[in-house]
């Protein structure tokens, strides 16, 4: 008997729209459209904010919503996912759609893999207006070419010996959490604790699905249309100290359950994305006008961490244009802001 017919819905879609309510209507709408019929998954909508028309409208549609303004992000979401009751989760952020079928294939691969427990699907790039993107414009995060000569990849339970490499080198299965599906108990059992802490849950899902005895299903389908558009949160230094501190907390956990392969690599990343926070730090604060003490104790700080960093020491762009700058700020401050201002453009990765 398939759980729909128990009157349970097999698949949960929790949206999350945190600060931002632009999109939240073309994201709720994706679920609503999908070609699973409408009694066979829930919609939650978990945001930070009330907003009467759009609390009306999504009355009216039959979603549910949770406010709530808690700031950690993995907890948040706890939230709104433990006010649902289907086997499977699927996240979706407020400024992504899903393809129309892509609950049906979620449902479909649970179906034939009953040991998967996560999964993951490609995106489509659409631009603010909801076009979608020449693919020559997108990243190659975004493209994903792996899956171009190996199609769908399914990992065994028994079978992660290269899963770190695979995840997150070959292909990029840590990127964008509106791709990834799981089964509830990978967030109710011992790994529940370390995403409720994280400030990156398609990271934390994905070493959650690493250690767990469950096995992955990566599709090569595009069933995610993803984004781009002027606040995505990645473009902030912010996200960059989330980073820092997310990576390095899933590290340990990922080596306290065994997983020394990924907790070798987030480690690397997490000190990888330290530099580019530093780096950016200084150049924001320099555009900003800050005091040339702060920028001064920002640069010291950054030298300490190549210091102690010497993997971190390789020229590159952003970490010499970040010792220009704020060298010359601190000896002529309107000169040091004016270059900043005209040619400085940050680099995320």
């Amino acid at each position: 008997m398939s759980v729909a017919a128990t009157g349970t819905p097999e698949v949960a879609v929790v949206v999350g729209a945190f600060g931002r309510r632009t999109y939240v209507r073309d994201a709720v709408g994706s679920v609503l459209a999908q070609s699973l019929p409408r009694e066979r998954f829930e919609v939650v909508v978990l945001k930070d904010f009330a907003d009467p028309d759009l609390d009306r409208w999504l009355a009216e549609e039959g979603v549910r919503t949770v406010l709530d303004r808690e700031p950690r992000i993995g907890r948040w979401l706890l939230h709104a996912v433990r006010a649902t009751r289907a086997p499977w989760v699927a996240f979706l952020d407020d400024d992504d759609e899903f393809e129309p079928e892509r609950l049906a294939r979620v449902v479909e691969v649970g179906r034939a893999h009953p040991e998967v427990g996560f999964y993951r699907n490609r995106v489509l790039v659409i631009d603010a207006e909801g076009r979608r993107v020449d693919p020559h414009a997108w990243r190659p995060i975004e493209r994903d070419a792996a899956f171009d000569r190996s199609g769908p990849i399914l990992v065994r339970p028994t079978d992660k010996a290269d899963l770190a490499a695979l995840v997150l080198r070959t292909t990029h299965a840590s990127f964008n959490s509106s791709t990834v599906a799981v089964r509830r108990e990978l967030l109710e059992g011992p790994f529940g604790a370390a995403f409720e802490s994280t400030q990156l849950p398609d990271l934390a899902l994905l070493v959650a699905a690493a250690v767990a005895p469950c096995g992955l299903y990566l599709d090569d389908r595009r069933l995610t249309r993803f984004r781009h558009h002027g606040q995505n949160v990645t473009r902030e230094v912010e996200w960059l100290r989330h980073a820092v501190e997310s990576h390095a907390n899933l590290a340990a956990v990922a080596g306290q359950l065994g997983r020394s392969d990924f907790a070798d690599r987030l480690r690397a990343t997490s000190q990888h994305y330290d530099r580019v926070y530093r780096t950016s730090a200084i150049v924001a604060a320099v555009r900003l006008g800050s005091p040339r003490d702060c920028v001064a104790g920002l640069t010291a700080g950054y030298l300490r961490f190549l210091g102690a960093h010497p993997d971190q020491r390789e020229l590159r762009p952003d970490a010499w244009v970040a010792g220009v700058y704020a060298a010359l700020y601190c000896l002529w401050p309107g000169l040091g802001r004016r270059v900043a201002l005209a040619r400085f453009r940050p680099r995320w990765g």
